[in-house]
């Protein structure tokens, strides 16, 4: 926290709930809706819904919470109607559909822009002791995206790399550098030297119990 000084982030905003589905917390204006589920063998399920026409979350590959291309470091399983790319291959999938995603596949999703219904689609990791990819992650990440969205300012690289690190998340880097950009923006630079966090109490706070 050497530098932290040099760390400007937004203000961060506490999330809601969904005004239509108490059960959800709402990210981007109630663009981007989450739940936190499991599944029959306790491990964490992340569903979110992508409102169609949006900016956010319906701008084809464009979105604001779309995800670049990236890869997991441990399997993870998806499902939902979707657009998306494996390995170099794009495809749709349909309402019903799973895509494991094996650890190192590059991948991403998105809705179409011209879809005229939203997206629901669920995802978890599946392998691993200590996959990262979890309900503390979503609700930092697009807790995080959604605060800069409503400052009208740019997210910080290096938190983005901190908290992709804190999952088991590498962006497709040329010759497998993924992990090593994580190391040096994401924790060195991130977290030791700026300061940023993998997680913060604003966003585990979802207002559930206000």
């Amino acid at each position: 926290m050497a530098l932290s000084f040099l760390a400007s982030p937004p203000p961060l905003v506490r999330p809601v709930c969904s005004a239509t589905d108490p059960t959800a917390i709402s990210y981007f204006g109630g663009d981007l809706l989450a739940w936190e589920l499991k599944d029959d063998d306790g491990r964490e399920v992340v569903r979110n819904r992508f409102k169609a026409g949006s900016k956010h979350t319906g701008n084809g590959r464009n979105g604001t919470a779309v995800p670049p291309l990236h890869v997991h470091l441990y399997e993870t399983e998806i499902e939902g109607s979707m657009s998306y790319t494996l390995d170099g291959k794009e495809g749709v999938a349909k309402p019903g559909d799973k895509l494991v995603i094996p650890p190192g596949a590059v991948h991403t999703f998105w809705l179409d822009a011209d879809a005229k219904e939203d997206l629901v689609m669920t995802a978890k990791a599946i392998r691993g002791d200590k996959p990262g990819f979890d309900h503390c992650f979503v609700r930092n990440f697009f807790g995080y995206l959604s605060s800069c969205v409503e400052a009208d300012t740019a997210p910080s690289p290096f938190q983005i790399f901190l908290l992709l690190d804190s999952a088991n998340v590498t962006l497709a880097a040329p010759l497998g550098l993924g992990k090593l950009l994580n190391l040096v923006f994401g924790r060195v630079v991130g977290g030791w030297l700026l300061g940023y966090k993998t997680s913060y109490k604003v966003f585990e706070d979802d207002g559930k119990t206000h």
